[in-house]
């Protein structure tokens, strides 16, 4: 099947491109699967990296609004209120992992996109866009929009509620160290140039120049 262009907002210019596009004229100028075996350790490594910096941020900024909001640090544990509090989280750090195939899928939309959802168990389950390609700035929003999305208001519910921001504390951290191979794409992208048309894989991307004519 050929590739689609996708940008919903320069129709005149996505007609012109699509017609070059369908002439074959198309070069590949990079490619990134990040579950090759190559990229397993260090994705895993950055993954670890990013949780370890998540739980310091989220951990310090839960007990400085715990002070600000009550004026002290006031812990009462008991054993029903642990597990409670373990297996909301729990919970939590499953429903965000949809939430944040969700956003991807929300920000494929919003360009045009049409989105799809698939896993491959046990290391990962993703939100593509077969067949399509985005603008490499346009494939950054999507790549890094449930990170910042999530991010931005995990923080905002922790200044509000810290109490209850504890409860899905799993997820926020989660959420952040789940992003690492957002990061890695997007990183990579960024060293390419603007004018790169991405082709979204199941598991990392395809990248593609028009000739500078087109």
């Amino acid at each position: 099947m050929s590739l689609i262009l996708i940008d919903r907002y320069h129709p005149r210019w996505r007609v012109k491109q699509q017609a070059a596009i369908d002439q074959g004229v198309l070069r590949k100028i990079d490619e990134l699967e990040l579950l090759e075996p190559a990229q397993l350790r260090p994705l895993a490594m950055l993954s670890l990296v990013l949780l370890l910096v998540g739980t310091v941020i989220f951990l310090a900024l839960t007990i400085a609004a715990s002070i600000w909001h009550y004026h002290a640090l006031n812990f009462y544990f008991t054993l029903p209120g642990i597990l409670l509090w373990l297996l909301v989280n729990v919970i939590s750090y499953v429903v965000i992992l949809a939430i944040h195939e969700l956003i991807h899928a929300l920000a494929f939309l919003f360009w045009g996109g049409r989105p799809y959802f698939g896993a491959k168990l046990p290391l990962a389950v993703f939100c593509g866009a077969k067949n399509q390609l985005f603008r490499r700035n346009h494939y950054l929003v999507i790549g890094l929009a449930p990170l910042v999305v999530i991010t931005l208001a995990a923080v905002a519910i922790t200044l509000v509620s810290p109490a209850l921001a504890s409860y899905a504390f799993f997820a926020t951290v989660g959420n952040f160290s789940g992003a690492a191979g957002d990061i890695v794409a997007c990183n990579r992208l960024c060293k390419l140039s603007p004018q790169t048309l991405v082709e979204d894989s199941d598991a990392g991307y395809r990248a593609w120049l028009l000739p500078d004519n087109m």
